[in-house]
This record gives C-alpha cells, sequence and structure tokens, in this order.
C-alpha cells in the first residue's frame, strides 16, 4: 500500500512540475514556480475574511479586492465610487461594517517603514514628516527642512532634487536611494 500511495505521489508531483515548467518557458505567469515584482502590494484589513497583505495586477481596481475577498460584499458597499479606485503600490483598504447590510471602504496610505519593509518604493513628494524622521539619516531637524524645501520649491522632480536640501549630499542622497 504505502509502495502504491508513494508511486502515485511521485507522478502526480512529476506531472505537475512538467506542467509548471512547460508554462514557465512559455511565458506564462505559475504562481508557485516564479516570483514576480509586477504589479500593486495593497495591505487589507478590516472586517474581512483573510486580512492581509497581497499583490494585485497594475490596472487592478478596488472592486478586485472585494471580489477577491467576499462577492457578495460588492453589493453591500455604500460608497460604490470608491469600487473604481485603480489600486497604486501601498494602498490600504479598509472593510468597515456600518451594518449587517451596509459596508463602507476607506483608502489610506501605508507608512514609510511597511513600504520599506515590503520593497515598495518611498515617493518624497507624498511623505510627511514622521515618515521622513524614521529614515535612517534624517533627524527632526532635515525632515523639517525637507518639508519647508517641498513647500518653498514644489515637488521633488527626482531623488536627486533631493540634494537642494541644505544637509543633503551625495553620501547622505546614495544612503537614501536605496529606499526610493
Amino acid at each position: 500500500r504505502r509502495l502504491v500511495l508513494w508511486l502515485l505521489s511521485t507522478c502526480l508531483a512529476a506531472t505537475l512540475f512538467s506542467a509548471g515548467h512547460e508554462a514557465f518557458h512559455k511565458g506564462l505567469p505559475v504562481a508557485f514556480l516564479r516570483h514576480t515584482a509586477e504589479g500593486n502590494i495593497v495591505r487589507l484589513k478590516g472586517c474581512v475574511p483573510a486580512p492581509g497583505i497581497y499583490r494585485f495586477p497594475d490596472d487592478a481596481r478596488v472592486l478586485a479586492v472585494i471580489n477577491m475577498t467576499d462577492p457578495l460584499l460588492a453589493g453591500k458597499v455604500a460608497n460604490k465610487g470608491v469600487l473604481e479606485t485603480e489600486l497604486q503600490n501601498g494602498d490600504i483598504i479598509e472593510i468597515v461594517a456600518k451594518d449587517p447590510q451596509h459596508v463602507g471602504i476607506t483608502m489610506g496610505r501605508m507608512k514609510a517603514k511597511e513600504r520599506i519593509l515590503l520593497c515598495i518604493p518611498l515617493d518624497p513628494n507624498l511623505m510627511d514628516f514622521a515618515e521622513w524622521d524614521s529614515l535612517p539619516g534624517i533627524g527632526p531637524g532635515l525632515a523639517k527642512s525637507i518639508l519647508i524645501d517641498r513647500h518653498k520649491y514644489g515637488a521633488f522632480d527626482s531623488i536627486e532634487s533631493l540634494q537642494r536640501v541644505p544637509g543633503i549630499g551625495e553620501k547622505k542622497l546614495k544612503a537614501l536611494k536605496k529606499y526610493f
């Protein structure tokens, strides 16, 4: 019996491996064989069956998250306009139950530390004081200078534009580049 079960499991494993290996070489997405950096990483929280961090295709919308989580929720969403919102890297989607027949969806952004842990590039134009202050080599004084500069001179064109802030030179910029 054990030999027969072992042979059957070996055949099944070989079949799955060869099918996955063939799909991989044809360029088809195979979830268990290939890591992909494409798509947007989104955190789902609130009253959902499976809260957590998920990766969605670049063009996915909030409706895709709802359908993945609980397809019946889409009919209960009070603010239907949010369902067509396109997902961005680092979004937080929170499902809040207003009552048994209505749910609300709120959108937010992950803080810098969480984005760094998930290898999501930071955007210097969207960061607040606390996020700048949490970066290595940036203290409260430099964080304040960055925000004052951004307010006074406008958005940063690139990470290299940070050099216009007094206190950020080549060395500090090189240390910060890996986060952006």
